[in-house]
């Protein structure tokens, strides 16, 4: 039956009352592909390459929609941002730091005067060439000759006195005759000896060879030996200007050696000759005219003996030779964008800050320098250390400088630890030597403690060490003989 066309138009009011439109919706991912495309002008790849993914399904999704979603302009802004703001991040990114005006070069390393470079052509006839070679030939020690004096040195070192005398006794002649095959070793110390400044002319390159030094360590800890054996005897007198000899080689050449191995090694010497010293005074048979002589000798160590700048200043020209002329100039230098000046600056400020800690009082400190590009936002000059954001951002960067800086630097915080240590002996040897001479002393320590420690008891006089703690494993002492020290059971 048909319906009357009032029905109708009621019907079709009805069901036009029923029917509700869908609104469209912007996408969300429309929105953060625009959000991620302008980050990305901060953040790079980092926020650009998702920017354009993001886009990409935005606009995809929006046209699947059927009108649901809307943004497809959004998004392709969003994409279309990005790329630009990208390319501008890179060339911001890629930007270096200036390069460093005055730097450092080979004339800032300590050297002898050019009238004494004849002393290093002598000091290397005591080094072997072929470091394979048995023994020590070139200052007269054979393979043999080692072992003794490593043995002997051992039982100095935890035994007690008649262990020792026994030891040097079973061993006398052999010490002896090794003594006198190394007649040609100290006719090269006295000549030495004879120059007012000993020269290391070692080559300052990547490639140079590091000065051969194990030998003179066997030598002074073979004079170590010769000397306790001397001492037992009772015949020290001419030993001595023997030892003062081989100790002021030492003291010289540690004022221009060049590396940190060298530097280490003559700072050890130094130390195995004040032992030696120690065990001579400490002896109720040594005049106190030897005594007056060693005390004349064994003076405290001056700021250059041991100071370790030489070598970290050839550390740093080192590492710029290998940085600028190696790795920064070749193919992979330049697709990873390594940032040569940068490194640098920031390599030259922790050794400046290593040379501003140990300057002399009135001394100019050493300048500071930016590690950034110079219109970059930023004035902290070490941000690997000042600043935890600038920190990830400088690592963000120049990731490969501060990798490289890592693999061909050494520690930021170089700690001069065995110098420190080698200058507490030589205060604690002081003292020994005016108590044995009836002088005045203060056992004001120069670290780790604020006094040094007279112990009666255990017949040693001594300093707790880096770890400030006593009877540990770190501290430094010097063995007393308190009979002959005249010591009261208070150490006084």
């Amino acid at each position: 039956m048909n319906k009357s066309t009032e029905e109708q138009d009621r019907d079709s009011a009805e069901a036009g009352s029923r029917y509700v439109p869908l609104e469209s919706k912007i996408s969300r991912l429309a929105i953060l592909s625009l959000v991620l495309g302008i980050l990305s002008l901060l953040f790079f790849v980092l926020a650009g390459i998702p920017a354009i993914v993001i886009g990409i399904v935005s606009v995809v999704r929006v046209r699947r929609s059927r009108g649901q979603l809307k943004g497809k302009s959004i998004a392709l802004v969003g994409v279309l941002v990005s790329i630009p703001f990208m390319c501008v991040f890179f060339l911001l990114w890629s930007l270096d730091a200036p390069p460093i005006p005055n730097d450092y070069t080979v004339a800032d390393v300590r050297s002898a005067p050019a009238e004494y470079a004849e002393s290093f052509e002598i000091l290397k006839t005591l080094i072997d060439e072929d470091h394979d070679l048995p023994g020590a030939p070139a200052i007269g020690l054979t393979e043999d000759d080692l072992d003794m004096s490593a043995e002997i040195r051992g039982v100095i070192e935890d035994g007690n006195s008649a262990e020792i005398s026994e030891i040097l006794g079973f061993y006398a002649d052999d010490i002896e005759k090794t003594w006198a095959r190394m007649q040609g070793t100290r006719d090269v110390i006295k000549r030495l000896n004879a120059f007012a400044d000993i020269a290391d002319l070692t080559d300052l390159s990547v490639d140079s060879k590091i000065m051969y030094v194990n030998n003179f360590l066997e030598l002074a800890r073979f004079y170590q030996v010769y000397g306790r054996l001397k001492t037992e005897r009772g015949d020290v007198q001419a030993f001595v200007a023997e030892l003062i000899g081989l100790d002021s080689v030492f003291r010289k050449l540690s004022v221009n050696v060049r590396m940190f191995v060298p530097k280490l090694a003559c700072l050890i010497c130094i130390h195995e000759n004040m032992v030696t010293a120690n065990a001579i005074v400490n002896d109720t048979r040594t005049s106190m005219s030897t005594v007056e002589l060693l005390a004349k000798h064994f003076v405290p160590l001056t700021r250059e003996q041991m100071s370790l700048r030489n070598g970290v200043l050839l550390r740093y020209l080192m590492f710029k030779s290998a940085f600028s002329d190696g790795l920064a100039s070749n193919t992979a230098g330049k697709v990873l964008l390594l940032k040569p000046n940068s490194t640098l600056r920031f390599y030259r400020n922790c050794c400046n800050k290593w040379f501003n800690a140990h300057r002399d009082s009135g001394e100019a400190a050493s300048a500071i320098l930016s590690v950034w590009p110079a219109f970059y936002p930023f004035n902290e000059p070490d941000p690997a250390q000042d600043h935890a954001l600038l920190s990830f951002v400088y690592r963000c960067y120049n990731p490969h400088g501060l990798l490289y800086t890592g693999m061909l630097g050494f520690s930021r915080e170089t700690i001069p630890e065995k110098s420190t240590n080698i200058s507490v002996q030589a205060d604690l040897l002081q003292i020994v030597l005016k108590k044995r001479l009836g002088r005045e002393v203060s056992l004001k320590a120069r670290a780790y403690s604020d006094e040094y420690i007279v112990d009666v008891e255990n017949k040693k006089i001594f300093s707790p060490g880096p770890d400030g703690k006593t009877n540990t494993k770190d501290d430094i002492w010097l063995p007393i003989n308190p009979t002959v020290l005249q010591l009261d059971s208070q150490g006084r």
